[in-house]
C-alpha cells in the first residue's frame, strides 16, 4: 500500500502530538530569547567589571553574531544532511556550554571568545526549530502555529529580564549560569521526546517503523504499516543543497530573503544590545530598565499573536511590510521622547509590538518560501547571512557612541533599515504568489527531486 505522507500531514487535525512538537521546539528557542536579553541587561555591569568604555562593548555584542553566522550556515547544512533532530540538540549543547563559559571568562578576550562560541549554538537553534515546526504543522495552520512557537523568543526575553533583576544582588554572571545550565538539562528531553522530521525520514528511505509510529500519532484514526510504501510530494535533496537556493527560480527570493534579514537583524540587535545601555545614559534606573524591557517583551508576544491571527485572513508579507513601517515610526518616536518614563514605556511597548511581531512572521514565512527538500538550508542561510546585520548594527552604534551622538539620533538611524525591511517585504509579496494563511507557490520542481521510501 502506498501512503502519501504529505497528504496525511496537511489534512491532519491539530492534536496533542502537534502541540508537543511545537512545545519542544519552543523550549530551546525560549533560551535564545533569554540570552538575547541577558547580554543587553548585563552589558553595563560587564563594562564596570572589566573597566570598559561603552564603545568597547561592541566587540562583545558582535562576537556572538559571528558565531550566529557560523552556526546558521554550518548546522543548517548539517540539519539537511544528517537530520533536524541531532542538529537541534547539538545547537542547545553548544550554546549551553558557551553561556557557562561566558560566566567563567576572566579577561576581555576570553569573554569575546565565549560569546562567539555561544553564538554558534544560538545561530542554529532558530532555523532548525522553524524547519521542524513547518514540517509537522497542518497546512492550514502552519505559519500561524510557527509564529506562535517562535514567540517563545519573546517569552524568553521576559524571563531573561526578570532574572536580570537579581543581577545586582548575585552578580552579572548569574544569568549566564542559569542560561547555560537549562539547555544542557533540556538536551536529554529533546533526545527522548522530539521526533525527527518525517520529510527527512521519508526522503532517506529509512526507519519505516518509526515513520508508521509517528503517522499514527498524527492521524490516530488511521492505521499505518511498516511495510507500506511511504512517499512525499517534495523531498529533501541528498546532495549538497546550497546551490539549490539559486536554481529553478529560487534566486530572486533567496536574494530578497538575505536582504530582508540583514535589514531586520540590524535593527533587532541594535535594539536588544544597546537599548538598556542607552536608557541608562538617559538616567533611567536599572530597576525601571528591567521593568520596561519585560513590558516591551509582553508587547512582542502580543504582537506575535496578533500577526498569527492576521495572516489567516491577509497575505503574510503584506502584514510584515505594514508592521516594519509602523515600527520604523516607533523608532523615530522613541528617539524623541526624552527621559520621561511614561512616554518611554508606552513608546517602547508599541515599538516592540510591531517590530517583534512581524519579525516572527518573517522567520516563520522563510520556511514557506522554500520546499521541504531545501527548507533547512534556506532558513539557516537566510538567518546566517542576515546575522551580518547583527554585526553591523551594534558596531555602528558603538562607533557613533564614541562620537557622542545623542540616543535619539541613534534610534533615528535605526529606523532606516527597519523601513527598508518593510519595503523588501512588500517586494517579496509582489514577486511571489502568496495567499492567506501563509501559502506560497513554489517554482516548478524537477521530478528528480522527489524521493520515496520503497518497501
Amino acid at each position: 500500500m502506498s501512503v502519501n505522507v504529505t497528504d496525511v500531514l496537511d489534512k491532519a487535525k491539530l492534536n496533542g502530538f502537534h502541540i508537543l512538537v511545537l512545545a519542544l521546539c519552543a523550549l530551546l528557542i525560549f533560551l535564545d530569547g533569554f540570552d538575547l536579553q541577558a547580554i543587553g541587561f548585563a552589558a553595563p555591569m560587564i563594562a564596570e567589571a572589566f573597566h570598559l568604555t561603552r564603545p568597547a562593548l561592541a566587540p562583545i555584542f558582535t562576537a556572538a553574531q559571528f558565531g550566529y553566522i557560523i552556526g546558521g550556515l554550518a548546522l543548517g547544512l548539517l540539519a539537511d544532511r544528517w537530520g533536524r533532530k541531532p542538529a537541534f540538540i547539538l545547537s542547545g549543547i553548544i550554546f549551553g556550554i558557551g553561556s557557562i563559559g561566558t560566566a567563567f571568562a576572566d579577561s576581555y578576550s576570553s569573554l569575546v571568545a565565549w560569546r562567539a562560541f555561544t553564538g554558534i549554538g544560538l545561530g542554529a537553534a532558530t532555523p532548525v526549530a522553524v524547519t521542524i515546526a513547518t514540517d509537522y504543522c497542518p497546512k492550514r495552520l502552519r505559519v500561524a502555529l510557527t509564529i506562535i512557537m517562535y514567540a517563545a523568543v519573546a517569552i524568553g526575553g521576559v524571563v531573561g529580564g526578570a532574572v536580570s533583576a537579581y543581577i545586582a544582588t548575585f552578580g552579572w554572571k548569574t544569568v549566564f549560569y542559569v542560561g547555560g545550565t537549562l539547555p544542557l538539562l533540556i538536551a536529554p528531553i529533546l533526545f527522548v521526546a522530539l521526533p525527527e522530521s518525517l520529510n527527512f525520514l521519508v526522503s532517506r528511505g529509512m526507519h519505516r517503523t518509526q515513520i508508521a509510529r509517528i503517522l499514527k500519532r498524527i492521524a490516530p484514526d488511521r492505521s499505518f504499516d511498516p511495510n507500506d510504501r511511504y512517499f512525499m510530494e517534495e523531498a529533501y535533496e541528498k546532495r549538497f543543497p546550497v546551490g539549490a537556493l539559486f536554481r529553478n527560480g529560487y534566486a530572486p527570493r533567496s536574494v530578497l530573503v538575505w536582504l530582508l534579514f540583514f535589514m531586520s537583524l540590524t535593527t533587532l540587535f541594535f535594539m536588544t544590545n544597546w537599548t538598556p545601555t542607552l536608557l541608562n545614559s538617559l538616567g533611567v534606573p536599572p530597576g525601571r530598565i528591567v521593568g520596561m524591557s519585560a513590558f516591551a517583551q509582553l508587547g512582542a508576544l502580543l504582537g506575535a499573536i496578533a500577526c498569527a491571527r492576521l495572516i489567516l485572513s491577509f497575505r503574510a508579507f503584506v502584514v510584515a511590510s505594514t508592521g516594519y513601517l509602523l515600527a520604523a515610526v516607533g523608532l523615530l518616536t522613541f528617539g524623541h521622547v526624552g527621559s520621561d518614563f511614561a512616554a518611554l514605556l508606552v513608546t517602547y511597548f508599541s515599538l516592540s509590538f510591531f517590530f517583534y511581531g512581524v519579525q516572527n512572521v518573517t522567520v516563520a514565512m522563510t520556511g514557506r518560501l522554500y520546499p521541504p527538500r531545501i527548507r533547512g538550508t534556506g532558513v539557516g542561510w537566510g538567518l546566517g547571512i542576515g546575522r551580518t546585520g547583527g554585526i553591523v548594527g551594534p558596531t555602528i552604534a558603538g562607533v557613533l557612541l564614541a562620537l557622542h551622538l545623542a540616543p535619539g539620533q541613534l534610534f533615528m538611524l535605526a529606523a532606516i533599515p527597519c523601513a527598508l525591511a518593510g519595503l523588501i517585504c512588500a517586494t517579496i509579496s509582489a514577486t511571489v504568489r502568496e495567499g492567506p494563511a501563509g501559502e506560497i507557490e513554489y517554482p516548478a520542481i524537477p521530478e528528480t527531486a522527489t524521493a520515496a521510501a520503497e518497501a
